[in-house]
């Protein structure tokens, strides 16, 4: 039986966790990750009033049809 002294495995680990975290961070995916804390009031503010305002300019130059009272057509750029 081989036997391995601890300071020598150490050694080992500290040596290729370099090479093992690059390796992990590659095979990775690219997508996006997915969003796990809550977002911040105030951003959630901004990002309502952004949307309202895009919402209300896509009525102004017509891209939003009321087709009836709750169908709508959206023309998209």
């Amino acid at each position: 039986m081989k036997k391995i002294d601890f300071s020598d495995l150490n050694n080992w680990i500290d040596r290729k966790k370099n090479e093992t975290d690059r390796a992990i961070l590659k095979s990775k995916s690219k997508k996006r990750s997915i969003r796990t804390r809550p977002r911040h009031p105030d951003e959630i503010k901004i990002l309502d009033e952004l949307c309202i305002k895009r919402w209300k300019k896509a009525e102004q130059e017509g891209k939003i049809k009321y087709l009836s009272k709750r169908v709508w057509y959206y023309e998209l750029d």
